[in-house]
């Protein structure tokens, strides 16, 4: 427990009433020295380890970068790197983010339960301690039904205000004192500091996982000797009907592919009039949405016996013809974004949909070596998280505003490229927009000679005053932020912006 309550005096400490930045970066080795006192660092497993390791890179990047998926990544790292080293025979990450959530839930019970031990190892009055926990509900009720009763009421809510006006002024004016929002963030502290340090949940998320295997188990169902057989086995209708089903599927994505290979791989150019908004944001999604649920289809087929089947091979097939052409699919897809990109630009969420296709690829991937080589669902899971969660903590080592402002800058068409997006960007760009301010006035010049106008910023006068605000306000922030709020990017930024006669002084 006295662990448990440095570790949130330091949270607090590092924390309250700041922005993220080295403080976080801090926070992570000092929280793994912490968990590694209290609970061993050796014979940690494996994905102990890569959690770790994840942390780590995550909240260097934090430092380095400064960016809301690498905050976005420690944390899920934290939770990862908690669970495996509470449960050290978990092994996925899907069943580690329920065992941290579950045990994060049963800190408060876990705490009064550790109240009682501390209360009666140290000889207090047993009577005493239990009045008092037992007049805590009573009160909480009656404070519930008089609230109710007030509402409902008119003149009884007239006659306790007259009452207890007085005794309220007095107790809202000491809990004001005593529940400020710094203790509220340190309840909040001392409640996260618990869940990360310590097992307070039963290892029921640990019994769930622990008789799942990578390879799926034959259930055989037989039906009594004195019973009639049946007329035909569920698992030959399900068989016959999946057949039908996928001969279908497949005929009408081999269509789609055609079209698409013919159309979208080679040689492919905007005609005139015609909308890419569409053709990518809602084509792309149905597309997605498609290959979605031809895995959920697929996983349902071969959820059991049917992997064992032997009239099942023409299924097995057809099913892993299905995934190849989802697979074709699926790069179709990555295509029409590449298209979008090459004439619109780069944005987030064209990035977004680029990660989220490669989780699906790799999805594709393994749902195909799960009908061939007889891959449980757990398998799915496991190896699709671990990818997910490898592709996170890749993510959060680059600097994705820079990315996008110098992908843009540089586009081949100019007319085209989203301005009004370079005033939303986080601060690390300033020094771009200054350096190429004459690519951007180049930009809008070719969006005023468009057909349609979608831009509001199409005056290089009126957007350089909003670059000047932006820069004036990232001044103020850095020169006032406290020295744990430092981070890498906004000393690059300054060092930038001085070298580039944007600021009277330089870090």
């Amino acid at each position: 427990m006295l662990l448990i309550l440095l570790v949130a005096v330091l949270f607090d400490g590092l924390f309250w009433d700041r922005t993220l930045g080295l403080n976080l970066t801090l926070f992570v080795p000092l929280l793994i020295g912490s968990m590694s006192v209290l609970h061993g660092g050796r014979g940690l497993s494996v994905p102990a380890r890569v959690a770790m390791l994840g942390a780590l890179v995550a909240g260097g990047m934090v430092y380095v970068h400064n960016s809301t998926i690498a905050v976005f990544g420690v944390i899920l790292a934290l939770m990862a790197m908690s669970a495996f080293m509470l449960e050290r025979e978990l092994r996925s990450l899907p069943f580690a983010m329920a065992s941290f959530f579950s045990n994060l839930l049963m800190v408060p019970v876990g705490m009064v339960q550790g109240m009682d031990g501390i209360v009666l190892s140290r000889n207090v009055p047993r009577k005493g301690w239990r009045w008092t926990k037992l007049a805590v509900l009573p009160i909480l009720v009656v404070v519930l039904f008089f609230q109710l009763y007030r509402a409902g009421n008119s003149k009884f809510d007239h006659l306790a205000a007259g009452l207890l006006d007085g005794l309220f002024q007095r107790l809202g004016s000491v809990l004001e004192k005593l529940f400020t929002p710094h203790s509220f963030f340190f309840l909040f502290a001392l409640l996260l500091s618990a869940g990360l340090l310590h097992r307070f949940a039963p290892a029921w998320v640990l019994g769930l996982e622990r008789p799942l295997d990578d390879r799926s188990v034959r259930i055989r169902s037989r039906r009594p000797h004195w019973m009639a057989p049946r007329a035909m086995d569920p698992l030959e209708r399900e068989r016959r009907m999946g057949v039908i089903l996928l001969v279908i599927v497949n005929l009408l994505l081999l269509v789609v592919n055609i079209i698409d290979i013919d159309w979208v791989w080679w040689g492919f150019e905007v005609p005139r009039d015609f909308s890419l908004k569409q053709f990518v944001h809602e084509g792309t999604w149905m597309l997605i949405v498609s290959i979605l649920l031809s895995m959920v289809i697929i996983m349902f087929l071969f959820r059991g016996n049917q992997n064992f089947y032997s009239r099942s091979g023409s299924l097995k097939h057809l099913a892993m013809m299905w995934v190849v052409q989802n697979f074709i699919l699926g790069i179709s897809v990555f295509l029409r974004n590449y298209h979008y990109i090459s004439f619109h630009g780069l944005a987030y969420k064209r990035i977004g949909v680029i990660v989220f296709l490669a989780l699906v690829l790799v999805g594709l991937v393994t749902l195909f070596l799960k009908v061939r080589n007889r891959k449980s669902l757990y398998f799915l899971a496991r190896v699709n998280g671990w990818a997910a969660f490898i592709l996170l903590i890749g993510l959060t080592t680059v600097d994705w505003d820079s990315f996008i402002v110098r992908t843009n800058l540089r586009h081949a068409n100019p007319g085209e490229i989203d301005v009004d997006n370079y005033l939303s960007m986080s601060d690390k760009v300033l020094p771009l927009l200054y350096a190429n301010f004459n690519a951007v006035q180049a930009q809008m010049e070719r969006h005023r000679a468009n057909r349609v106008v979608w831009v509001d910023h199409l005056d290089p006068e009126t957007f350089r005053l909003a670059l000047d605000d932006k820069r004036d306000r990232f001044l103020h922030r850095y020169l006032h932020q406290d020295p744990l709020e430092d981070n890498l990017a906004d000393r690059r930024t300054m060092s930038a912006l001085g070298r580039l006669g944007h600021v009277a002084i330089t870090p």
